[in-house]
């Protein structure tokens, strides 16, 4: 069941991803392809994460944004810890048709 799971999430992550990358105003941590990446993704934007989360939030998008205990990591890659990143995580109960409302609100806020 574990592998259906993870086949199912990866497959979520391949179009916000594509959308990602042709996007210049954010920068994608970690691996840009879905395979193998767990289905966590943290954006670094010039607006502190907080602020893009809370602006999700008012389009019905939950989000994280913040250095989430990961100072020292976010400090090497640049990025101050107090402006942090926006965190989106996705579990297997996730539909494809949330991941269009994710893009959609998105291309909203940023």
């Amino acid at each position: 069941m574990h592998d259906l799971f993870r086949a199912h999430e990866t497959a979520l992550l391949g179009p916000l991803l594509d959308y990602l990358a042709g996007r210049n105003d954010i920068r994608l941590i970690g691996p840009r392809q879905a395979k193998g990446r767990a289905p966590t993704v943290a954006l670094a934007h010039d607006r502190p994460g907080a602020e893009l989360a809370g602006d999700l939030a008012r389009h019905g998008i939950m989000a994280g944004g913040g250095s989430f205990y990961a100072d020292r990591a976010l400090a090497a890659l640049a990025i101050p810890p107090e402006h942090g990143v926006l965190r989106l995580s996705f579990v297997h109960y996730t539909t494809a048709s949330e991941i269009d409302r994710l893009i959609g609100a998105l291309d909203a806020v940023l």
